[in-house]
């Protein structure tokens, strides 16, 4: 039995997968070496010399993101469903990619078989659970341009909220602390980075941000058209498992 086992990020996936696919061949289980999040560095391990194939922590194989017929479209949408923590969700990206190296072709607009159709459906779910944080996310100070914001997220959305916040809130610290795993993006204004962080470590707020959240509710407030208040709609776009993490209360 070929055995893949990896480190748990993406880029050990596929450098683990590369062997098999360029051979036209899947492993028969695939398994995380240990419980670390995607995108955290492992300590490196020497690959066996049994069948298991072993990846070294974060090995990034520059060649083995150089598969024929696999697109940069494809390469998106297995990276975005590997955030989703699906079930066996790696075997799926292997089906999905053995897929476009036997075609040599772009597969995305196969849309009738199940392994594409699969894995694009839980990239866009991933995909519309980040677009709601970016809208979401609320921030607190902790100390002098420091910012800390806390979510509880489905999917492991640090890896792709980052970016985005590094570009907003470039000239400011922030944390970005994600309960559920236990860890948290790090931004000091030169680079950001995913470290763990334990669920109970939940800084003060500073003295000021008291004041800044009245404001915010205040302003909140204001701006509601009462005799318009539709709370479906309301918990379409903000779902009610989100409000525990708002400054705002919606629903009222």
């Amino acid at each position: 039995m070929n055995v893949l086992r990896y480190d748990g990020s993406f880029f050990g996936l596929i450098c683990g997968l590369a062997p098999f696919l360029r051979r036209h061949q899947l492993p028969d289980v695939i398994e995380r070496e240990n419980a670390i999040q995607p995108a955290l560095i492992a300590a490196d391990e020497e690959p066996s010399a049994t069948s298991t194939a072993m990846v070294p922590g974060l090995a990034h194989d520059p060649q083995a993101f150089r598969l024929p017929g696999v697109s940069h479209e494809s390469w998106l949408n297995a990276w975005h469903a590997f955030l989703s923590e699906a079930p066996l969700i790696e075997l799926a990206i292997a089906r999905y990619l053995l897929l476009a190296v036997e075609k040599n072709a772009e597969i995305d607009a196969y849309l009738a078989d199940d392994r594409v159709r699969n894995i694009q459906r839980l990239a866009r779910k991933v995909l519309a659970e980040r677009h709601k944080f970016m809208g979401l996310l609320r921030f607190r100070n902790i100390g002098p341009n420091l910012y800390y914001a806390s979510i509880n997220s489905d999917n492991f959305l640090l890896p792709i909220l980052g970016p985005f916040f590094v570009e907003r809130f470039a000239d400011q610290q922030w944390i970005i602390h994600d309960r559920k795993r236990e860890v948290a993006a790090v931004y000091d204004l030169r680079v950001w980075t995913i470290v763990a962080r334990a669920a109970a470590d939940l800084p003060a707020d500073s003295p000021q941000e008291e004041a800044a959240q009245r404001l915010w509710r205040c302003f909140f407030d204001s701006i509601a058209v009462r005799e318009r208040l539709n709370l479906a709609l309301q918990q379409k776009f903000i779902p009610a498992k989100y409000w525990g993490d708002l400054i705002e209360s919606p629903g009222r």
